[in-house]
């Protein structure tokens, strides 16, 4: 009876143990899992330096076109032969490199830029006139005695000024309006190498011919203002489309007479030229 005592005593612990252990899970809480968050790549940011190329064309955007002479006060009027002339215009390829900086602040986006480039730009003023005129007193190569000839001459002027490089130093402002795109100005300081060219040339029926020339190479100062459109197509690459507008102020140039005759050797002409040129171009970036 004892025995059995004791194994119904220990059977009902057992059981009374394992059922308070079973509430007792029952109470816990449930056991959760949180995932990882996935990876995001960085948003794109503008700032730092960058290097690239660029290509376009340029054209002269208008700019007084100016000539003189003294010799309305070395000659009569009379002696004076009046040439028309018209004014044209050559545009041609720009191509060069820059170098910049840029520092994003939210979506305003501020930089410093320089670059330096080749061009081929023209402008040039220039006529010809034929003009008859008599000469006393001439002796006709026939012989014959003394008797007034007509005189034909032939007149050409050519003025001509040439852009052959350029550059800039400029500042830039920009919005971000979306990730990676870049609407910006741009503005600062131009130069640029401006070659003027005069020639002035007489040749008359006689055999005789007068010519005078003049030439000069300035390397002007001047401004640029402008505005482009950027975009990053991947991370270290841009692609750009832009437009400068370039004064680099006027240059010019005085020809003298390529003799020894006194007179004409004291007639100059004069011709000078505003600089003023646009530059539409593309630009290829890459972001260190």
């Amino acid at each position: 009876m004892e025995v059995r005592r004791f194994a119904i005593v220990g059977t009902s612990l057992l059981l009374i143990t394992g059922f308070a252990g079973a509430v007792s899970a029952a109470d816990l809480p449930e056991r959760s899992w949180t995932k990882a968050p996935p990876l995001v790549a960085p948003s794109f940011n503008w700032s730092g330096f960058y290097a690239g190329v660029n290509v376009g064309g340029g054209w002269y955007d208008g700019g007084n076109i100016t000539t003189s002479s003294n010799i309305t006060s070395l000659l009569a009027p009379g002696d004076i032969v009046r040439i028309p002339v018209s004014d044209s215009s050559q545009s041609g390829v720009t191509a060069g490199g820059l170098l910049g900086y840029n520092y994003q602040l939210d979506r305003i986006v501020l930089g410093v830029e320089a670059d330096f480039n080749s061009a081929d730009l023209k402008s040039s003023r220039g006529g010809s006139t034929t003009a008859v005129f008599v000469i006393p007193g001439f002796v006709g190569r026939g012989g014959g005695g003394r008797r007034d000839t007509s005189v034909t001459g032939i007149y050409d002027i050519e003025n001509t000024s040439k852009i052959d490089w350029f550059g800039t130093v400029r500042g830039r402002i920009g919005f971000v309006p979306a990730e990676r795109l870049l609407i910006y100005a741009t503005g600062g300081l131009a130069y640029g190498e401006v070659k003027t060219h005069i020639a002035n040339s007489e040749a008359f029926s006689t055999g005789l011919s007068r010519l005078w020339l003049g030439d000069n190479t300035d390397v002007r100062v001047g401004w640029t203002a402008g505005a482009g459109l950027e975009y990053a197509f991947a991370n270290n690459w841009t692609l750009r489309g832009e437009y400068l507008y370039v004064n680099l102020g006027s240059s010019g140039a005085t020809a003298t007479f390529q003799g020894t005759d006194p007179l004409q050797s004291e007639i100059r002409y004069d011709a000078s030229r505003e600089s003023r040129f646009s530059v539409a171009r593309a630009a290829l970036s890459y972001r260190f």
